[in-house]
């Protein structure tokens, strides 16, 4: 076996080159691997250059690459999303890899119509991103590829930059600031460790019964209420008059965020800022960024609750199931890191 992983340098990437590494598997990484791991290293443009000679000696392909950013253009998003995952799978289909493990995501599924929600349950993505990564998926069927999709709920875990990071950030800034105010959400939602998610997309490398089929990978759900409160615990933040904002309160948020965009962008620039001269004055690295991203209120109106049988039944067990262990150890890297104070 020889793996191709794209998106190497980045959240995912570098672990899922980690976890092939470490079993003595022969790996290419596209982008600047990581530079702990011994693997070879391509820095072609993947949007562009040629792709025939990157498949010289593979037999398997873990496709990470792609764009996280709710918020994004759509035209970034589909180049990203969808245009190179239809490009790294033909390229892969002329090669003749023997497998194609494509990461979605489990926002594919949009706002659940009932919870847990698993693999067969419909698509209905909402936002942009939601619809680039389903678009995404197509383009998979569209080739005769033996491929597996696999559909992580929320990642965390050491080198996060966004989705809880964000949150743990802003936690970070108003203790140091004294001005940190909590939202308090009663809805659900499965969070994955990184290296669960990384551990999962090697092991569908060869996982029998896996071709042509998409499986969910998530943690034990948690609601974002107590989510929020255990990361403040983790922080060693106490919120100031926390409110709490019932599914209905959530939705309409979700709903009227667009109309306020402009004034959300003038809070990220501030606490972006701020955030800066926070890093400046404790010598931090300047990795995170506390902000405000109104598309998660989506994610605050409904359980977001996602079955992960399936691969269960392939023989993967999760090495961190409760989200609270994972990311008690997660603050503890961002501070060991120097990315928290």
């Amino acid at each position: 076996m020889k793996v191709l992983v794209d998106g190497a340098a980045g959240f995912l990437g570098r672990h899922v080159v980690a976890s092939l590494s470490a079993r003595g598997v022969a790996v290419r990484a596209t982008d600047a691997a990581p530079p702990e791991t011994e693997v070879e290293r391509d820095r072609r443009d993947l949007r562009l250059d040629p792709l025939a000679d990157l498949f010289d000696g593979i037999t398997h392909v873990v496709h990470v690459a792609g764009l996280f950013d709710l918020s994004a253009p759509r035209e970034a998003l589909a180049a990203a999303n969808v245009a190179l995952t239809r490009r790294m799978a033909r390229a892969a289909a002329l090669a003749g890899v023997e497998r194609f493990v494509h990461v979605s995501s489990a926002s594919v599924y949009g706002r659940p119509a009932r919870s847990p929600v698993r693999e067969d349950a419909p698509l209905r993505p909402g936002n942009r991103y939601e619809r680039s990564k389903a678009a995404g998926e197509r383009a998979l069927t569209e080739l005769a590829l033996p491929w597996v999709v696999l559909r992580p709920s929320g990642i965390y875990g050491p080198h996060g930059r966004y989705g809880l990071a964000a949150a743990i950030a802003a936690m970070a800034l108003g203790k140091e600031r004294g001005t940190y105010r909590a939202l308090r959400s009663e809805a659900r939602m499965s969070h994955v460790h990184v290296e669960d998610v990384a551990e999962a997309a090697v092991h569908l490398l060869g996982a029998e019964g896996a071709v042509h089929r998409a499986f969910n990978v998530a943690g034990r759900p948690i609601g974002w209420g107590l989510l929020m409160e255990h990361l403040e615990r983790c922080v060693g933040v106490d919120a100031l008059a926390p409110v709490r904002l019932s599914r209905g309160a959530a939705r309409a948020l979700a709903l009227v965020a667009p109309l306020t965009a402009s004034r959300t962008r003038r809070t990220n620039e501030a606490l972006a800022r701020r955030w800066r001269e926070l890093c400046d004055a404790r010598g931090l690295v300047p990795a995170l960024a506390p902000r405000i991203d109104p598309s998660a209120y989506a994610y605050w109106s409904a359980d977001h609750v996602y079955a992960a049988d399936a691969l269960l039944e392939t023989g993967f067990r999760l090495r961190h199931p409760d989200p609270r262990e994972g990311l008690r150890e997660t603050v503890g890297w961002y501070r060991a890191h120097r990315w928290l104070p």
